[in-house]
């Protein structure tokens, strides 16, 4: 899909998570399908995703080429790998291999996932941006405000990422979750996002959708596994 820019919205991620401020869902997703003991966080930042799997018994080591992020990962007690630009990563490196919000930054999707499997020998767990219905999304302004910034090189929707998985090869299953609010509500509150009280207007609703008592339908991350043979 390329290059998007423009409206961010109150669901604002933030820069890379700092170890303790990991997403609770994708902190699920993890406990639940990493397999073996080992595992290789690539593309790991500050290590958030990765020091919540070390509580959790697994031995894991943060990959990136952000030199700093790395020495926040070590302050917090985790190993660390500096990577080089186009620097080859390596065979059977990991039993599990992950990539959270990774993919969306890479200039080559496929290869940095071919790459990926290779380090692996169980499976590879990966999330990223769901752009299925980014339109909607973007112009009602309940869209992460990251995927609507320059450093996102890709927008996939599940069609796109299901096509390049399946040039892969290899055995998969891609499902979509996060939901974000349903149609009729996005045009209800179109209006409501502009102007000196909009923060205040939306207040209600925030609270509504943070109990649980919105119904949603709109999909906002996908969530991958990659097998090895």
């Amino acid at each position: 899909m390329g290059k998007l820019q423009g409206q961010s919205s109150f669901f604002v991620p933030g820069p890379p998570a700092m170890p303790g401020e990991a997403h609770k869902p994708l902190v699920e997703f993890l406990l639940r399908e990493v397999r073996g003991e080992t595992v290789l966080d690539l593309g790991g930042g500050r290590g958030a995703y990765s020091l919540e799997l070390k509580k959790a018994g697994f031995d894991t080591t943060v990959a990136d080429i952000n030199a700093e992020s790395l020495a926040v990962a070590e302050q917090n007690g985790l190993k660390t790998r500096k990577l080089e630009l186009n620097e080859p990563l390596g065979e059977n490196l990991a039993d599990t291999v992950m990539m959270i919000e990774v993919l969306e930054h890479v200039p080559n999707p496929e290869e940095f996932l071919k790459s990926a499997i290779g380090a692996a020998r169980k499976r590879v767990l990966f999330s990223l941006p769901c752009t299925d219905d980014f339109e909607t999304l973007f112009e009602s302004g309940l869209t992460y405000a990251h995927i609507a910034v320059s450093d996102h090189l890709w927008h996939y929707s599940y069609d796109e990422l299901k096509s390049l998985l399946d040039s892969l090869g290899v055995e998969y299953s891609l499902t979509m979750g996060d939901y974000l609010f349903p149609g009729a509500g996005i045009k209800l509150l179109r209006g409501c996002f502009k102007g000196p009280f909009g923060f205040l207007t939306m207040l209600p609703f925030r609270v509504m959708n943070k109990l649980g008592l919105i119904p949603k339908r709109y999909p906002s991350r996908f969530y991958g596994i990659v097998e090895k043979s």
